[in-house]
């Protein structure tokens, strides 16, 4: 055989292995364009880096599967993540939400990190009537403004400590009183009202309630004022990066309460190392998801995307980019599984109807449940998570039928 033969058999044979990898390559390189507008500096960096890996590691387990089934154009489309940094600013967000709709041409758009930049981006997506899926903007508000286009893929804010609050209901010795602590922004004071209400109906006395500006330099004056009244429980509601500085200055100040939850700031993989031992020994998380050896996609029929456990995808997840992820990394690749299964059943890339396929949507993904209210697109279907930090390591507590771990209370002093 000679060497020219031997190198057309080449180059045939490595055409039909990049066919057979990328088969939804349509003519002309159309692709399915979705536009991420994510905060990779400022004070969400690590929460935003970890939504876009999410993110990227759908399309790529996407265009390893031939792409998105698109009906009307009858073939598979490859996806296409175009993400710009906003640094963690909401003139930033603004700007390059309506660059990726307007210059970069995106058919779709995951929303950017926080409920705040959510909100900013939100009118820039409704103005174009593009379609958005929040994975990181959980603030009930986000859903009050009559948005038609956003769509909500984790538990609304409102939600966040109703498992923490039922867990604590079942207790003894019971807890009666409790304290909570709030950064002022959207999503924060939502988490603050929900906690209001699930206090009110859980019979629980809320005995102080405090909110502080954004960001914080010093929480000690808010928690001197706690220790003296010495509740049963601290429920905060905080970012990561403040949610430190509250347990770290609360270790300092000796501040006891039998239990201590601090919202989803202790749900980051970092937090025993940022807080330190000290402070982080038996915190308490409100979690959007967890890794564990659940759910099980054998058992659920209406299962899409990846047939893995939680604790698959984080093993998966730390294989691509050398860490593990919390439930940041996750609910991003989840909103593109949304988008994905709501592309294949309209069968188009028309915003209308992809948005009338969401409305009949109730699917389970490695994320848990999916599903929205058709009239505001809120997320109604997935359920929180409850973890504490025992030596170093995330232990789901709770609800009961889920839980993997038990819940060490009283806190030892």
């Amino acid at each position: 055989m000679t060497r020219f033969i031997k190198n057309i058999l080449c180059l045939v044979a490595v055409f039909a292995l990049v066919l057979l990898v990328f088969p939804a390559v349509a003519p002309g390189g159309e692709t399915v364009k979705v536009g991420l507008p994510i905060s990779l500096t400022g004070k969400y960096d690590v929460l935003g880096m970890r939504n876009l890996h999410g993110a990227k590691l759908w399309a790529e387990w996407v265009n390893e599967n031939g792409g998105i089934f698109v009906k009307d154009k009858g073939r598979k489309l490859p996806v296409k993540v175009i993400w710009y940094d906003t640094k963690s600013d909401k003139d930033t967000t603004i700007k390059l939400t309506e660059k990726l709709i307007t210059e970069d041409k995106v058919h779709f758009l995951l929303g950017p990190y926080g409920s705040s930049l959510t909100l900013a981006s939100a009118a820039i997506t409704e103005k174009y009537g593009k379609l958005m899926f929040s994975h990181s903007g959980a603030s009930d508000k986000i859903w009050k403004q009559g948005f038609k286009y956003v769509i909500g893929v984790l538990t609304p804010s409102s939600y966040y400590y109703k498992s923490t609050m039922e867990l604590m209901a079942s207790l003894d010795p019971p807890i009666k009183t409790v304290a909570i602590i709030t950064e002022d922004n959207p999503f924060n004071l939502s988490i603050r009202k929900g906690i209001k209400r699930w206090a009110k109906e859980l019979g629980f006395k809320v005995v102080f309630d405090e909110v502080y500006p954004s960001p914080p330099t010093d929480l000690s004056p808010i928690l001197s004022k706690v220790k003296r009244l010495k509740p049963d429980a601290i429920l905060t509601c905080s970012h990561f990066k403040d949610g430190v500085l509250l347990a770290k200055q609360a270790a300092e100040l000796r501040v006891y309460t039998k239990f201590f939850a601090l919202g989803s700031a202790p749900s980051t993989v970092e937090w025993w190392k940022a807080v330190g031992p000290k402070g982080a020994q038996y915190t308490a998380a409100t979690s959007q998801w967890e890794p564990m050896d659940a759910p099980d996609p054998s058992r659920f029929s209406n299962w899409f995307g990846p047939s893995m456990t939680a604790n698959q995808f984080n093993a998966w997840y730390k294989k691509r980019w050398g860490k593990p992820t919390d439930f940041r990394g996750t609910q991003a690749f989840a909103a593109g599984l949304v988008l994905q299964w709501a592309i294949e059943r309209a069968g188009s890339l028309n915003t209308d109807e992809v948005r009338a396929a969401l409305n009949k949507m109730d699917i389970i993904t490695l994320y848990g449940r999916s599903k929205i209210d058709p009239a505001t697109g809120i997320q109604v279907g997935h359920g929180m998570v409850v973890a504490q930090w025992q030596d170093g390591k995330k232990v789901v507590v709770g609800p009961p039928d889920i839980a993997v771990g038990k819940l060490v209370y009283p806190r030892p002093r």
